[in-house]
């Protein structure tokens, strides 16, 4: 299902969209949505405890904010300041929680129970701050709810854009179960640093 979704709609989507948008109108869409994933990074460095990572996101999110126009240029990471990369799947396993079943979800792809439910906690915090940032616009709620869904298209997009993974790109019998270790060792490695 996957494969077949991300070969008929997703993928073409993603190489129309970097075809007709110039590479530094990309980078700045990257820019801003990763610009708001601060936040979730920012949370869950702290429930973890990870004072460092905390000063780290807070320095990114000022700089990026305000020198970087909105998030539209990643200043920090030209001054040194490297992006976190902390979920909340990542803090449940902080506090023991183990990964459960692995999962191949619709669409997202590969995952497991406790990441699935951190991949939930995170959209709703990003979300919300989605939510927030258009409502500071001051437009009517049908122009807000028709910003937010195309905004969160535009994310979608752009997300698949920027990632390299494709389905059967090993050519070996034995993919899935490739891909399911190759998925579980990076997130386990993921929650221990």
């Amino acid at each position: 299902f996957n494969d077949g979704l991300d070969r008929a709609l997703v993928k073409p989507l993603a190489q129309g969209y970097n075809a007709i948008i110039p590479g530094p109108v990309n980078r700045g869409v990257t820019n801003f949505f990763n610009n708001l994933g601060e936040i979730n990074n920012l949370l869950n460095s702290l429930l973890q405890f990870k004072i460092e990572k905390v000063l780290n996101t807070v320095g990114r999110i000022a700089c990026n904010t305000t020198v970087g126009i909105g998030g539209l240029i990643d200043v920090a990471t030209y001054e040194g300041v490297e992006r976190e990369n902390e979920d909340f799947g990542q803090t449940l396993g902080f506090y023991g929680l183990g990964p459960g079943p692995y999962l191949v979800l619709p669409i997202l792809g590969p995952s497991n129970l406790r990441d699935t439910g951190g991949l939930v906690v995170d959209t709703v915090v990003y979300s919300w701050m989605l939510r927030q940032l258009i409502e500071e616009l001051g437009m009517d709620d049908s122009d807000e709810d028709i910003l937010y869904w195309s905004l969160t298209g535009l994310a979608a997009i752009d997300k698949r854009r920027n990632e390299s993974f494709r389905y059967f790109m090993t050519g070996s019998p034995f993919e899935y179960e490739l891909v399911r270790k190759l998925s579980m060792v990076r997130r386990q490695f993921l929650v221990e640093n």
